[in-house]
């Protein structure tokens, strides 16, 4: 670690209004961090011009003058890096949202809130920003470089050409990977730099994202990866040097060493493995593969910095499809409300979402969809399908959970989900239209039970005019409903429900949806036995 990162604030400020809370935050969290606490935004700010910068800044919602959402949005403006997190006692599904969309918190927990979830989150907020304020170092580390090397003189140009050479390989990587929004792409251009620098194609990544000693293969990507233990078999080479926390950052490794197991974390004969350095150990190791293989220093160098680009990227990338994972959570778990009522349900909504991926996929590759169907059309789709029967929490209990058909009367009342369940993620959706997957969800729930052919509800919408997303829904949830057990019928066999969706086409279903259906039956089939209802 240089000095100026080593530098890096762990400083943290609570803000509150009752300054009996703040006093007892501090009390309870001052041995484990450095904690400074604020009465109200106005004086926080105050605080943070004079005494900052701040890693964490933990508000509270409701405050006189400034409320949370206006403040931390004030301090994401002057101090976009700090990491944000709001400490409220109001657990509503809108404030939540809106937080998220106008105060750009990294987190939302409610009061009172357990010590042991309070350390948790302020231990990953710090590591959040040293990750994000490690990156600006780097780069600003790789400029000074390139300043400094541009001040060699004509005697020395040759060493300059070298040097800004892989400088720029490093620099134009680290801008290209600010770029990325997944960890796979992230793993896929660190494989290519490493490739293009040092001409090798035999190479091989090892990850342990937990950082828990358990390294498996990433790239080549293996369906089914075998996995090393980093504190097993000391007398393997590459065990051992894991087991230490450290390789070098890297190591030429020493043929007559390796035995059969080193040797098969490499797609041919060993030559060099680089490590990616995290900061409770080695989290990654890029083996490179090649016989009589001889590289520059300054080559070397260049994937030395590379590899620690790529440790701090693929971090922070982790944090992110976390922070992403615990989102879909929360919805799944709205879903849920609905399927807790509804005993029948079992895994639908898992199986939902892999169904309309499956739509998707396909239908994205033909021409009338292909600008439609988009990677973003999709994740909205495959996140939102849980909310379609979101409704459901407004029927009554005795018409829900009726163990036989139900009545036209019931079933009348039963229908009212779709526009319950619209209604309520419209009332959302008009406060912040931004946020493309509640609107997904708005249209699923409304339009699921609508009709190709205008004979469905609530709306009697007909053809295109029914949103895309729905129609897909529509047919995925009448597939699932076929094949599945329900306490009035057993499930349908495979060659009549697929009879009964083809039937549909142009009725009930979207032609264009039926044929992607039938053209992947198959995969559905797999779906539906792989996740079946556990009886």
């Amino acid at each position: 670690m240089t000095e100026s990162s080593a530098n890096i604030s762990k400083k943290i400020l609570f803000v509150d209004d009752e300054v009996l809370l703040l006093e007892g935050l501090k009390r309870q969290l001052r041995k484990e961090f450095n904690i400074t606490v604020a009465e109200g935004g106005e004086a926080a700010l105050t605080i943070m011009a004079d005494h900052g910068p701040f890693a964490v800044v933990v508000s509270d919602y409701n405050m006189p003058g400034m409320d949370g959402i206006e403040f931390l949005n004030a301090v994401y403006q002057r101090y976009p890096q700090t990491l944000l997190v709001m400490l409220t006692g109001r657990a509503e599904l809108d404030v939540a949202v809106n937080a998220l969309h106008h105060a750009h918190i990294s987190r939302f927990i409610n009061k009172p809130c357990p010590k042991e979830i309070l350390q948790e989150t302020l231990t990953s907020s710090l590591e959040q920003y040293r990750l994000r304020m490690s990156e600006q170092l780097l780069k600003a580390q790789l400029q000074q470089a390139n300043r400094q090397l541009n001040l060699l003189n004509d005697h020395l140009e040759t060493l300059v050409t070298q040097k800004t050479r892989t400088l720029q390989v490093q620099y134009h990587y680290v801008a290209k990977i600010t770029q990325m929004n997944n960890s796979q792409a992230i793993i896929n251009a660190l494989v290519n730099a490493a490739s293009d620098l040092t001409q090798l194609r035999d190479i091989t990544l090892w990850l342990s994202p937990q950082l828990d000693g358990q390294f498996t293969c990433h790239y080549p990507i293996d369906p089914e990866p075998s996995a090393v233990y980093a504190e097993s078999s000391p007398e393997r080479v590459i065990a051992t040097a894991l087991a230490d926390k450290h390789i070098g950052p890297r190591i030429t490794l020493d043929k007559d060493a390796l035995n059969a197991v080193d040797e098969s974390l490499f797609c041919g004969q060993p030559f060099m493995s680089v490590e990616l350095p995290g900061k409770q150990g080695v989290l990654g190791l890029l083996n490179l593969a090649g016989d009589d293989v001889q590289l520059e220093t300054e080559t070397l160098e260049a994937l030395t910095g590379i590899a620690d680009v790529t440790a701090t990227a693929l971090q922070s990338h982790w944090h992110r499809e976390a922070f992403d994972d615990a989102q879909d959570a929360i919805i799944s778990a709205l879903a849920k409300l609905s399927e807790y009522r509804d005993p029948e349900t079992g895994a639908h909504l898992l199986r939902l979402k892999k169904y309309c991926a499956l739509i998707c996929r396909f239908l994205a590759k033909t021409d009338k969809y292909r600008d439609i169907i988009t990677p973003e059309f999709t994740a909205d789709l495959v996140r939102s399908s849980p909310l379609h029967d979101i409704g459901k929490v407004g029927i009554p209990d005795a018409i829900l959970k009726k163990p036989d058909r139900l009545t036209p009367d019931e079933f009348e009342i039963m229908k009212t989900h779709a526009l319950i369940g619209g209604d309520t993620l419209r009332t959302v959706y008009d406060k912040y239209p931004s946020q493309s997957f509640i609107k997904c969800g708005m249209d699923v729930a409304y339009g699921h039970h609508e009709k190709w052919n205008g004979s469905g509800y609530p709306c009697g919408l007909q053809g295109e005019s029914i949103p895309l997303v729905a129609r897909i829904l529509a047919l995925v949830d009448v597939y699932d409903a076929l094949t599945c057990r329900r306490v009035y019928k057993p499930p349908f066999p495979r060659e009549q429900a697929k009879a009964l969706i083809a039937e549909g086409s142009g009725t009930h279903f979207d032609p264009d949806i039926v044929d992607a259906f039938l053209n992947n039956e198959d995969e559905f089939h797999q779906i539906t036995e792989q996740f079946a209802d556990i009886v």
